[in-house]
């Protein structure tokens, strides 16, 4: 991810509530809402990581805190904003609803 300097501080950084997994989630739709975010496909990162949640009943724990934490925030079930905006990509994508 990279972000405009002006965004965060305009948005603020990660918040510190979420300490891994959905951390990224979070800041790039807080950003989202006044800038203009892009997903660029023809570029990919590798992000190498040990899949810990999958693993480690610790971390399993962190990564299902932290997923409510989230929801908490954003809504569970009713969620109109995140289905304004996914409503509103698959659109400038092409897809249509059947």
């Amino acid at each position: 991810m990279f972000f405009r300097v002006a965004a965060l501080i305009t948005e603020g950084f990660f918040d510190e509530r979420f300490f891994m997994y959905p951390e990224d989630i979070d800041i790039t739709r807080r950003i989202h809402r006044k800038y203009k975010t892009m997903y660029y496909p023809d570029i990919s990162i590798m992000h190498i990581h040990e899949a810990a949640s999958y693993k480690d009943k610790k971390m399993l724990k962190i990564h299902i805190i932290n997923l409510i934490r989230y929801f908490n925030k954003w809504g569970w079930f009713f969620d109109k904003e995140r289905r304004t905006i996914n409503k509103n990509v698959l659109t400038q994508l092409g897809y249509k609803r059947d």
